[in-house]
C-alpha cells in the first residue's frame, strides 16, 4: 500500500498524523532525507514561504518518486493556482484563511474533475499511476484541508462541513493569525486560544473529520493532542533547522565552557 493510500486511511480513521513543511530550501534532496522518516506528508508553503515554481515543480516530483505524499499551502483561493498545484504532482491543496462557503467551493470547483469540478485536463505530473485514466479515483486521491485562522472561519466552520466535508481531507488551525484575529498576538496558549481551538476541534469530531493544528516544535503535541487534535503539522525546515543548531550550540556551552 503506498504513503497516500495510508494517509487517506490515517485520516478517515482520525488516526494520528505528523507532517513538516518546506517553506524556503528548494533542494529535492530534502525530500529524500524527509521520506526516510515517519512523516505522514510534506506541506510546500507558497503562501508565506520563497519556494519558485521551478523548484516546488523540482520537490513535487521528487516526492512523488520517494512516494511521501505532498500538500501544497496556496497564496490564495485562485483558480489557476489551484489547478498548477496539481498539475505539478501536488497530491492536495491546503486552503489558508477559510472564511466562507465560497472559498471552499471554488477550490474544489478547480481541483475537481467533471462530475465534482471544472478542473482542466494537463499538466506533466498531474496523474498518479494509480489514477490514470480514472477521474473519480483522481478525485479522490487529491486532499484538500483548509486552513481556519479567525473567529469568521470558525462561525462558518459547521455550514462548510455539512455542505462539502465529503470533499474535505481535514481542518487545520493557524494559531498565530487566530492569535492575532482573537486579539491576543502570538499568545497561542491564551485562554481565548485554548477556547477556540476546543470549539474547532468540537465541531470537526461532530462533523467525523480529521482535525489539527500547526505546531511549533515536538514539545507541542501533547496539548494539541489533549485538545483533541489527530494532525501535528510541526515547524519548518528554517524552524527545525534552528532548533538544531540550538540543542548543538548548548551543548558547546555546556561541555567546553560550562555553561
Amino acid at each position: 500500500m503506498n504513503k497516500l493510500s495510508i494517509l487517506k486511511r490515517k485520516l478517515k480513521n482520525k488516526d494520528p498524523i505528523l507532517s513538516t513543511t518546506i517553506s524556503n530550501i528548494a533542494w529535492s534532496g530534502l525530500i529524500q532525507k524527509a521520506s526516510a522518516f515517519s512523516f505522514d506528508f510534506m506541506v510546500f508553503d507558497t503562501e508565506h514561504g520563497t519556494l519558485s515554481v521551478d523548484g516546488l515543480d523540482e520537490m513535487l516530483r521528487m516526492c512523488r518518486f520517494c512516494d511521501l505524499p505532498s500538500i501544497v499551502r496556496l497564496p490564495d483561493c485562485i483558480p489557476s493556482v489551484i489547478s498548477k498545484a496539481l498539475d505539478m504532482g501536488a497530491d492536495g491543496l491546503l486552503v489558508p484563511r477559510v472564511e466562507s462557503l465560497a472559498q471552499v467551493e471554488t477550490t474544489i470547483r478547480a481541483a475537481r474533475y467533471f462530475p465534482r469540478g471544472r478542473k482542466g485536463c494537463g499538466g506533466f505530473s498531474n496523474f498518479r499511476n494509480d489514477d490514470y485514466g480514472n477521474v473519480e479515483q483522481y478525485n479522490d486521491n487529491r486532499l484538500i484541508f483548509i486552513q481556519v485562522e479567525s473567529p469568521e472561519g470558525m462561525s462558518v466552520l459547521p455550514s462548510i462541513l455539512e455542505s462539502y466535508g465529503e470533499e474535505l481531507a481535514g481542518v487545520i488551525i493557524g494559531p498565530y493569525d487566530s492569535s492575532i484575529m482573537l486579539g491576543t498576538p502570538l499568545e497561542i496558549e491564551s485562554d481565548a486560544m485554548t477556547n477556540y481551538i476546543k470549539k474547532i476541534f468540537s465541531i470537526c469530531h461532530d462533523a467525523g473529520i480529521s482535525c489539527g493544528s500547526f505546531v511549533d516544535n515536538g514539545d507541542m503535541i501533547a496539548r494539541y493532542r489533549d485538545l483533541g487534535g489527530n494532525i501535528f503539522w510541526i515547524g519548518t525546515e528554517i524552524s527545525l533547522l534552528c532548533e538544531s543548531f540550538t540543542n548543538v550550540c548548548n551543548a558547546f556551552q555546556k561541555e567546553m565552557i560550562g555553561f
